[in-house]
């Protein structure tokens, strides 16, 4: 009987997200604050009679990618199913680390998408921290390891592959520093109330090095604000979501210490933006808005 692994991971906003300067490496270092959204990419490995690993992708029913597809705006066929996709690469590394490679393994790699397609909100990065749960849960299963690698091991191993990976392994809340990679966990203490995170997935995506270079163009020819000398996630705003106090007296000082700074490069490259965020500001409902990540998903707090 053939063996079947399933594994999940979420998508992910970032309540903050403060950009330093380009650096001589093509990276910028940055102090963000992610939180994982209740949106699951699912990865599951079933074991196949051909050599390697083929890859398969369908789309969840009734998920924001659903939305995406019946609008025009993700066409699955531009996915990517070969050694190019991150999820693919994610679970060569923990083959890799098993002293194997995708020819040592007949695998299927199923994806089922429910995050965003390129809308800010990490679900390619899901997807390969889906992987490398499910791999290294099968290799285990099957003695190809004698135990699962620890966690922390997974997440040394995700970093190299993007910044968004190691913290969709993680979950939760979290500090990231670095290129985003350096994470600290941050606990919800028992009986605090969650943020509740709506999203309004665009029509048209929108490429994360495209937005970040309209950041270093803005800020060299003055028309976004230079970056902080001091990359710090506000501590006023971990205690503000992490407070026992009722989530209604929280979110109006959570909502003021919001910030994003790829959302104007992401707005000038996109400006029908504008009008998502108009439109989502005026339901009764909705606490704050904004553009999550590098765009163009408008993610908002609900009351």
């Amino acid at each position: 009987m053939s063996v079947s692994v399933k594994a999940t991971a979420p998508g992910k906003v970032n309540l903050y997200f403060a950009v330093g300067p380009l650096k001589s490496d093509g990276y910028h270092d940055v102090a963000s604050l992610y939180a994982a959204v209740d949106i699951l990419e699912t990865v599951t490995l079933t074991e196949t009679d051909a050599p390697g690993i083929s890859q398969s992708m369908s789309v969840a029913p009734g998920s924001p990618v659903a939305q995406q597809r019946e609008l025009g705006a993700f066409d699955p066929s531009v996915v990517p199913l070969d050694h190019t996709n991150l999820a693919y690469r994610a679970a060569a590394v923990v083959l890799d680390e098993a002293g194997l490679s995708p020819a040592d393994v007949c695998l299927n790699l199923h994806i089922e998408k429910a995050v965003p397609v390129a809308g800010g909100m990490g679900g390619g990065s899901a997807d390969a921290a889906a992987a490398m749960k499910a791999m290294n849960s099968y290799l285990a299963q099957t003695g190809r390891l004698s135990q699962e690698l620890p966690h922390n091991r997974l997440l040394q191993l995700a970093a190299p592959l993007g910044a968004d990976v190691p913290f969709a392994l993680l979950g939760g809340l979290a500090v990231g520093q670095g290129i985003g990679d350096r994470l600290q966990a941050i606990p919800l203490p028992e009986g605090v109330e969650p943020l509740r995170f709506g999203f309004v997935p665009a029509v048209s995506g929108l490429s994360t090095p495209a937005v970040f270079r309209e950041l270093d163009a803005g800020r060299e020819s003055g028309r976004y604000p230079s970056p902080d000398e001091n990359l710090q996630v506000p501590q006023q705003l971990i205690a503000t979501l992490t407070s026992p106090a009722p989530l209604t007296e929280r979110l109006p000082l959570i909502s003021s210490l919001l910030r994003n700074d790829l959302a104007a490069p992401a707005l000038s490259l996109l400006p029908e933006l504008e009008q998502t965020l108009a439109v989502t500001a005026e339901d009764p409902g909705v606490t704050a808005c904004f553009v999550s990540g590098s765009g163009p998903t408008v993610a908002y707090i609900s009351q």
